[in-house]
């Protein structure tokens, strides 16, 4: 059981998942779907403070697709600590892939930011917006949108639109939108707390909310709140969990403390020694395995003594006794939090035409989480000392030696924890986002709007300050006799740490300039009602960064390798839509089982200065057969552009040769011992990604208070943004399947006699034009005269998927004097999620593997509200799936072991009450809340792979936690 304490509960609080039936943003329609009030048309200063998602026409709901929406009720009886957290309830999000807090360093996500993963097709397919507007990206060698950019005090709703919109929305919106709205005319101060744990380490978190609004003479209403949010988290160590031990065969799960030549060394240290293989390095037979240490493999392990150890022999040694530690005791699950976040919302009329509006975001945050990553490493002693001017072997031998092991060096695990302290990352993002905006009344009912964007970002997204080990300048230092990696009573000097240690740093910049203008407004009346339009443009420019640089050369000198001029990529995106709203059949026409049908229709064209220009269109309709039974259906396509760094080499790019003994049969290739070079990273011709959507559904209330909804959808998503796995077919052509299907990627090289190295005009054309290309890591092409073979690792326009699946909802609400009992259930099934890893493979369906959606996923709750009390008990499911990466306790592959489902369920227990009215009252509302998270306290589902026992996509390793919420209001 993990205990912690948070904050927030609302008066009758009920979370259920609501579609845009009640939303009272989008009920102000008469039945033909035109804006109405009390039975007359709103005209635009009525209808201009509605915000709905995924149309540009205002005051009508989107046609063939339902919004799911969360209330401000709802989003508190989550009980989660912040907006990303909330959305991923909902069935529809897969939590695949490394972008949310927590966890290890790793992947692209070290600053350790959230992105939302709608469908699972990948965190990039998913839109974020506030009040409709885009918002910069974050994120270096791979950009994101931060998806907590506004703080949960401040959350009027959250709706999500979980079909394609780029229609309406451009890039990124291929599995859908999620939109997250302000509050906007809170009147009065609203200071709240919230303490929970649900994310490792104890969470507090602060806020205060105030609003007000006024009349001025000659001018009209205007209105202003202000939201401020602070919260702080302890950092939470693996060690704490046995879960997330390195040691996991308590659960029968591997004992990764060690595994070939790799180890956790304990602070005394050992010596790995390869066994020779009798056969030569390229014979048939593998060099003898440890039998005493099977996770040693072909390697024998010697544990260091207690002592300053010069002057060993072998017979000093541990044989097959290594010191060992668990790395857990010394990682941060989630690191230490310190997050800032401001929201501000401000109106003002201007006469019974105008309206200026200016909505604000900022969001600061840094995460500080510790590692023995790099503090215990693999260092060589070798035979002779090196000369420390020229860096070069000498014949004076090393006295810390130990010979008769090797023939040349020793690999030593050298544990430096008590000299130099855990390795600290830090993970530090500020961001803001401004938008000022324009609404004017036109004639004949139609509205004007401009709406200008400015939004930065600056993160520092790998940050190791003072802490990072140089491994370059550790082994010159051992090499040239300064330090002796076997002692470990001694320790090491100030100053001799101070030889290999420094600074690791992968900053970056960010920034939107985003102008939008659009008119929307009536058309002509026909028959059922007014036809209405929006059409309009915008001028999007966007900007990316990066400031790589480390403490690397044998000198520890600090060396950028790129910085914010040289590696900044621009792009301005135009943009032009038009979107129709057309009234077909209304309920006076008396048209047999047509009470109502409503088409409409998005086109929207968009021109990038660097990766070219797609149209997108988008048909939707709805058909209401009679009262409390309609049927919907859209069809559209939706595109993600490029993230800047994808398609900027001076932002990310790597390459270099390596030397391997080919044996495989591709023809082209020679056999033998052969120079390969490769490269990887950004590929300036990559194109926008391509997704066809299409679904169609049906909402049918047979009584009041119940409705069931359910949809059928299916995304066709090409050209999809991947790295080829040309090493996997290089170095595996006999085993890996369809490897000459990589011989795209994969060059013969063939230089002339005349190749002279440094002089590109004399290398084969195409590693001429490899060669002369950016590359920032992994030393680039060295010798080039000497390839034979290039691979070409970049990323492409690749892979491809096919998903079809069905959403479905029941809601019920029964209302008694007092109260109400409310029943909500959603649930995701994944029919087939069809993968092509490169085109003319055949598509193999992925769905319910470990990695790729699985079939169910779901969410119910139950629930009460009576006179200011109110209970909601929740219930998660996730389906069963096959864990196709499974291994034994030796960390083998076996067979795929499926994965029985699993269900936690969560309980939300609170109080509000009102004082408006009472004598002396300075307080105006009071509401408190117990959010208790998984609370039978039920363990993950064993699932064994190589690092983990259990799949941190669909459960988490906390059991049962607590959030406590208190709210007042003045």
């Amino acid at each position: 059981m993990t205990l912690a304490f948070g904050l927030l509960a609302a008066p009758g609080a009920f979370a259920q998942t609501a579609t845009t039936q009640g939303d009272p943003a989008v009920e102000a329609q008469d039945d033909a779907g035109n804006p109405t009030a009390d039975g007359q048309e709103l005209d635009a200063a009525t209808v201009q403070e509605i915000i709905v998602t995924g149309t540009n026409i205002s005051g009508v709901k989107p046609v063939g697709s339902e919004a799911i929406t969360l209330d401000r009720e709802a989003i508190l009886a989550t009980g989660q600590t912040n907006a990303a957290d909330v959305v991923r309830t909902l069935p529809q999000v897969r939590n695949l892939g490394e972008f949310r807090e927590g966890g290890t360093q790793g992947g692209n996500n070290n600053q350790q930011g959230n992105a939302i993963n709608l469908r699972g097709l990948g965190q990039a397919s998913t839109l974020v917006l506030i009040d409709g507007h885009r918002i910069t990206n974050t994120g270096a060698s791979q950009t994101f949108t931060e998806a907590n950019a506004i703080p949960l005090a401040a959350l009027e709703r959250i709706e999500v639109i979980a079909d394609g919109a780029s229609a309406v929305y451009g890039s990124d919106a291929v599995a859908g939108v999620v939109n997250y709205v302000i509050r906007k005319d809170y009147q009065g101060l609203e200071m709240s707390v919230r303490a929970s744990n649900n994310n490792g380490g104890l969470e507090v978190s602060p806020s205060i909310t105030a609003g007000t609004n006024w009349e001025i003479g000659g001018l009209g209403r205007g209105n202003i709140l202000i939201s401020y949010e602070f919260s702080q988290r302890d950092a939470y160590r693996r060690g704490k969990n046995p879960y997330l031990r390195q040691d996991l065969s308590r659960f029968g799960g591997v004992d990764d403390r060690l595994n070939g030549t790799t180890a956790t060394a304990g602070f005394n240290g050992n010596l790995v020694v390869a066994n020779a293989d009798p056969d030569g390095p390229f014979g048939p037979l593998q060099p003898p395995q440890n039998s005493l240490l099977p996770r040693a493999g072909a390697n024998t392990y010697y544990g260091l003594p207690v002592g300053t150890n010069r002057d060993l022999s072998i017979s000093d040694l541990l044989l097959n006794q290594p010191n060992l530690l668990d790395s857990s005791d010394f990682n941060d699950y989630t690191g230490d939090l310190r997050r800032h976040q401001v929201a501000a919302y401000i109106t003002q009329k201007l006469g019974d035409a105008v309206e200026l509006s200016f909505q604000g975001t900022y969001n600061n945050r840094r995460t500080l989480s510790s590692t023995a990553q790099g503090v215990i490493s693999n260092v060589q002693l070798r035979r002779f000392l090196y000369d420390p001017v020229t860096n070069t072997p000498t014949t004076t031998p090393n006295p810390y030696y130990i010979a008769g092991l090797a023939p040349d060096a020793l690999t030593v695990q050298y544990n430096m924890i008590k000299s130099v302290g855990l390795n600290n990352w830090t993970g530090e993002n500020e961001s803001y986002n401004l938008t000022g905006g324009v609404k004017v009344s036109l004639p004949w009912s139609w509205r004007g709007e401009a709406f200008y964007t400015y939004g930065r970002d600056k993160a520092c997204n790998y940050c190791q300050l003072g802490t990072n080990i140089n491994l370059t300048a550790l082994q010159y230092q051992i090499d040239i006799g300064a330090i002796n990696p076997l002692d470990n009573v001694s320790g090491l000097s100030p100053a001799q740490v101070a030889t290999f240690t420094g600074d690791n740093i992968q900053r970056s910049g960010s920034g939107i300039d985003d102008l939008l203008v659009k008119f929307d407004g009536p058309l002509f009346a026909l028959p059922a009602g007014k036809m209405r339009a929006a059409f309009g443009g915008e001028r999007n420019k966007v900007y990316n960064y990066n400031i790589n640089g480390a403490n690397r050369p044998f000198n520890n000198e600090f060396q950028l390798d790129t910085d914010a001029s040289t590696s900044r990529g621009a792009r301005t995106i135009l943009s032009a839509f038009a979107e129709v709203y057309v009234p077909i059949i209304a309920d006076d026409m008396n048209i047999p089982l047509i009470r109502a049908l409503t088409l409409s229709g998005a086109v929207r064209y968009d021109h990038y200065s660097d990766v070219g220009s797609t149209t997108n269109p988008k048909l939707s309709g709805t058909w209401e057969v009679v009262d409390g039974l309609t049927f919907r259906g859209s069809w559209g396509t939706s595109f993600r552009a490029p993230n800047l760094p994808d398609v900027n080499p001076r932002a990310i790019s790597s390459g270099g040769v390596f030397n391997y003994f080919y044996l495989g049969q591709d023809p082209r290739i020679p056999q033998g011992p052969i120079l390969a070079a490769y490269v990887s990273g950004a590929n300036p011709n990559i194109r926008p990604e391509q997704a066809t959507t299409w679904q169609v559904g049906a909402d049918l209330e047979p009584f009041r208070g119940l409705r069931l909804s359910g949809t059928y959808y299916k995304i066709n998503y090409n050209n999809r943004i991947a790295g080829p796995d040309v090493f996997g077919a290089f170095l595996n052509p006999t085993t890996y399947p369809g490897y000459l299907g990589y011989s795209d990627f994969i060059f013969p090289i063939d230089n002339p006699a005349g190749c002279v190295n440094g002089n590109s005009a004399t290398y084969d054309p195409v590693l001429a034009e490899y060669a002369g290309r950016t590359i920032l890591y992994g030393g680039g092409i060295l010798n080039p005269c000497s390839v034979e073979i290039l691979l070409d690792a970049r990323n492409t326009n690749l892979a491809a998927t096919k998903q079809d699946g069905i959403d479905a909802t029941v809601n019920y609400i029964y209302d008694f004097d007092g109260g109400a009992i409310l029943f909500n259930a959603s649930v995701n099934k994944v029919l087939n999620n069809e993968q092509q890893v490169k085109p003319g493979d055949p598509f193999i369906d992925r769905t319910g593997f470990y990695s790729s959606p699985i079939e169910w996923r779901g969410r119910g709750s139950i629930g009460v509200n009576y006179h200011g009390f109110n209970a909601m008990l929740f219930a998660n499911y996730t389906g069963s799936y096959t864990n196709d990466q499974a291994v034994d306790r030796l960390g083998q592959a076996v067979l795929p072991v499926r994965i029985d489902s699993y269900t936690t369920f969560d309980l939300n227990i609170g109080y509000s009450t009102e004082f408006a009215g009472r004598d002396r009252s300075f307080m105006k509302s009071l509401r408190g809340s117990l959010n208790f998270q998984n609370v039978t306290d039920k363990a993950p589902r064993l699932v064994y792979t190589n690092n983990a026992v259990f799949n941190g996509a669909y459960s988490n390793p906390f059991g049962r936690t607590v959030t406590f919420q208190l709210s007042a209001g003045f």
